[in-house]
């Protein structure tokens, strides 16, 4: 393992520092994550947010996407400037070696099936609105539900053991691209209050259920289930959580931006602070900030584009999507210029949920190499062919198990989006101000403004999630 003091390669062109349309080159990796979110977080729970509180709770969906933009760049900041993953050197955080990783690692492996069960069987019902068998038997309706996720979810895992990243890659930011477009128009022609958006994105409220939810029996099951709650998994399936981020990161070594591309230094990090290498790493982090800037730009669009239109044509009507109208209700957003929209619907929202669990399986299988690497001795490497397999022989059955005995999908993801959504997001942040100040030399640290943000970032997410563990686990006991 060599000594030397990292030099960091001299940046392509497109980072010279001006902006040009060439930039959007480095956007890849954050396609990803954009797309693996937008299927459950924006089109099921973006919506139920906006039908249920209104414009009231945009704060919560500004503040959260804001704060996961910030907990993402910092660490992509620091594997492009150190070349390695946060993961290896958070096993240097004080206590026993490797105790975060392996936290954090066991508690991601958790998430995983519930979140490869619940939005399998979300797209399932879908599926049921699309061929029109919505108005059958409901046990009929469910075991046809599990039917069609399960197909999706052997579809998916066999894509994933064949296919590339360059093309998953590909493919996501093409679905994102189109998505995004399809709903900026929607929005736009829907004509919503903006004045009250604007009022509910800047001024926090505390979230209450209005008499409309309370009273009717058919909203019984949202109505007990605490507020905070309720914003909590909000807050967890927007923008994905660290079990997302964690192989996000892991992506970028296919990039080789800074120091990724150079040989492994470990825990022994060595940064050369003359001038021109500082320059060149200054230059280097440019395509973090476009990457996860494009990223969460296009998750905050998508979910102001929900909201606003949940809260705009579903809330005045009292429709909550839940139950078996998890997807159905959102088809009014567009259906109410002509009837014929509603197949663009149906196509958009379908890419939309099977682009997140195509990527969700190499997502998972990266998660689960990066939390491998910190444990194995220095020189050995993880193979990641090896981790595939068992993280799609793992995810894909316990997603079926999990999907084929719990009959709401909403109840499934909801402790996977408050611990690993929020929880574990706050702690991250808070670790990468540790990390960024015990291996990086100081003229490289995060500048003030930067730190700061991230420090409430980590006090705010760390507080809902422990909030919404309470409220969860009271109503439990």
């Amino acid at each position: 393992m060599s000594s030397s003091p990292i030099q960091y390669p001299e940046p392509p062109p497109e980072l010279s520092g001006k902006i040009n349309w060439r930039l959007f080159k480095c956007f890849g990796a954050g396609a990803i994550i954009a797309s693996v979110t937008i299927g459950s977080g924006e089109t099921v729970f973006a919506s139920r947010g906006g039908a249920i509180f209104g414009y009231s709770l945009l704060w919560c969906f500004l503040g959260g996407t804001i704060m996961k933009g910030i907990q993402v760049y910092t660490s992509a900041r620091h594997f492009t400037l150190t070349g390695e993953h946060p993961m290896q050197h958070w096993g240097r955080l004080p206590g026993p070696r490797n105790w975060v990783p392996i936290t954090i690692g066991v508690l991601s492996l958790i998430c995983f099936p519930f979140w490869l069960g619940g939005l399998p069987l979300m797209l399932g019902t879908m599926i049921n609105w699309i061929f029109g068998l919505g108005d059958g038997d409901p046990e009929r309706l469910q075991v046809l539900a599990r039917i069609w996720g399960t197909l999706a979810i052997l579809v998916a895992a066999s894509l994933t053991w064949v296919q590339s990243y360059n093309v998953l890659e590909k493919v996501q930011t093409t679905i994102v691209g189109l998505l995004l477009f399809s709903l900026l128009a929607a929005c736009l022609a829907t004509r919503p209050d903006w004045i009250s958006a604007l009022i509910g994105a800047i001024i926090p409220t505390v979230p209450v259920y209005e008499d409309w939810i309370v009273s009717d029996p058919k909203f019984s099951a949202i109505a007990a289930r605490p507020p905070w709650v309720e914003v909590a998994v909000y807050l967890g399936a927007i923008g994905g959580g660290s079990y997302d981020y964690i192989g996000y990161i892991g992506f970028l070594r296919e990039k080789k931006w800074g120091a990724m591309g150079l040989s492994s230094r470990g825990d022994a990090v060595e940064i050369a602070t003359d001038a021109d290498n500082v320059a060149r790493a200054r230059k280097w982090l440019i395509a973090p900030k476009v990457d996860a800037g494009f990223s969460f730009a296009c998750v905050f669009i998508f979910t102001l584009c929900f909201v606003v239109l949940a809260a705009a044509v579903l809330h005045p009507k009292q429709l909550v999507p839940d139950g078996h109208e998890l997807l159905s209700h959102q088809a009014m957003f567009l259906t109410r210029f002509h009837k014929s929209f509603v197949y663009i619907y149906q196509v958009g929202i379908f890419m939309a949920f099977w682009g997140t669990i195509y990527g969700a399986f190499e997502l998972y299988t990266r998660t689960g190499y990066e939390c491998l690497r910190p444990l194995v001795k220095p020189g050995r490497e993880v193979s990641i062919r090896k981790v595939r397999q068992a993280m799609l022989l793992y995810v894909g059955l316990g997603g079926m198990i999990l999907m084929w005995t719990v009959e709401n999908p909403i109840k499934l993801v909801t402790p996977a989006a408050i611990i690993g959504g929020v929880f574990t997001c706050g702690l991250w942040c808070f670790a990468m101000i540790w990390s960024d100040r015990h291996f990086l030399p100081p003229v490289l640290r995060m500048r003030p403004f930067l730190t700061t943000v991230t420090a409430i970032s980590g006090v705010v997410l760390t507080g809902l999630g422990l909030k919404g563990i309470w409220d969860y686990v009271a109503r439990l006991f």
